[in-house]
């Protein structure tokens, strides 16, 4: 069997067919590739949904109307995880349109209200879980047995679903949103919890959230590759318009991770790079720069420098987007949502240094 994993889709401004109703004519190259699968799976971003208002404190919000789950279906997605940090920015009820509309076409999902998902094709077995980490500071975490939310993150949780896979004798892919946005180099807790993960039981973990391509580890027989970048995004607005995130170069490049399963193991694997470029989708040679970046996660000699690197890129990132954080700055965000956004990850913050000990191992 063999399985495609695409990265973070939006779909936004000229991958939403009610403003750019050419958007299918960019994705012809992408969707050619895709058919050549026998599955694939995506991280659907925008909750589907006709709702324009909501009361759900983030600084950013993502949405789409409904009609636009035709171009998952264009690019033969046969299933989404749902378990990142903005298919609840529209509430509960924007994630239930979301749901509603991805079963009555077809398409599969889990990563939400504790949802996984298990599926035979070409006689392998494999379950397929969605986690989201607090380090993204999403809402809608499920916190208690029985909520209706964002499948959260914990080391309890994801030990618990190895066990599970083990006794359904199913290969287990870990979709998970996690990590530090716009730098190539995993959070170094992250990296502690695949090595756990993959010391317990071969999996594949397609991993996203930081919008730009970070490196792949093998680790035993274990697969992770801790971002797949931007598959489909643009610019995004904030939701009074006062705020515009504009993308740079590297959120433009994004690959293709091809795993082929055989015998409830990775038999071989690949990465197939491609760019958003102006006229479209096109692919390129990823190799070098993924080896380059992959060699810094199996060398961790100086955390500190390490964790300098990974800084050092983030904050140029952020100045190139946002500029500086002057006082006009600071005053264009003293608004209900981003007041609200702020007290909220002072709370969901403390959640992660406690998942953090566990990761790590203190």
């Amino acid at each position: 069997m063999k399985i495609a994993f695409l990265g973070d889709i939006a779909l936004i401004g000229k991958y939403d067919l009610t403003t750019n109703p050419f958007a299918i004519e960019r994705l012809k190259i992408l969707e050619e590739k895709l058919s050549e699968y026998d599955y694939v799976i995506a991280n659907l971003e925008t909750p589907l949904t006709e709702k324009t208002k909501t009361m759900i404190c983030k600084s950013m919000h993502l949405r789409t109307p409904i009609i636009n789950v035709d171009l998952l279906k264009f690019l033969h997605i046969n299933a989404v995880t749902l378990a990142n940090n903005h298919i609840h920015d529209f509430g509960t009820e924007g994630l239930i349109d979301t749901i509603k509309a991805l079963e009555k076409n077809g398409i599969e999902w889990f990563g939400a209200n504790s949802k996984s998902l298990i599926k035979e094709i070409k006689g392998e077995k494999v379950c397929f879980s969605g986690f989201c980490c607090y380090s993204t500071n999403a809402t809608g975490y499920i916190m208690n047995k029985g909520q209706i939310g964002v499948n959260t993150l914990t080391y309890e949780k994801i030990m618990k679903q190895l066990d599970n896979d083990k006794e359904n004798n199913a290969f287990s892919v870990f979709s998970i949103h996690w990590g530090t946005e716009h730098t190539n180099y995993p959070m170094y807790e992250h990296l502690c919890l695949a090595k756990k993960i993959a010391m317990k039981k071969d999996v594949l973990i397609h991993g996203h959230h930081p919008h730009v391509i970070q490196g792949i580890q093998k680790i035993n027989g274990s697969l992770v590759a801790y971002s797949l970048g931007n598959c489909l995004f643009d610019d995004c607005a904030s939701i009074n318009g006062a705020f515009i995130l504009k993308q740079n170069e590297n959120n433009k490049k994004s690959f293709i991770l091809e795993a082929e399963i055989k015998k409830g193991k990775i038999n071989n694997y690949n990465y197939i790079g491609f760019k958003d470029e102006d006229k479209g989708i096109i692919f390129f040679d990823v190799t070098q720069e993924m080896r380059l970046i992959s060699e810094k996660l199996n060398n961790i000699n100086d955390l500190s420098l390490y964790n300098k690197i990974r800084k050092e890129q983030f904050d140029k990132a952020v100045l190139e987007k946002i500029g500086n954080r002057d006082l006009s700055w600071f005053i264009s965000r003293l608004n209900y949502y981003s007041i609200g956004a702020r007290l909220i990850a002072i709370f969901i913050k403390e959640k992660f240094k406690n998942e953090v000990k566990k990761f790590v191992g203190e």
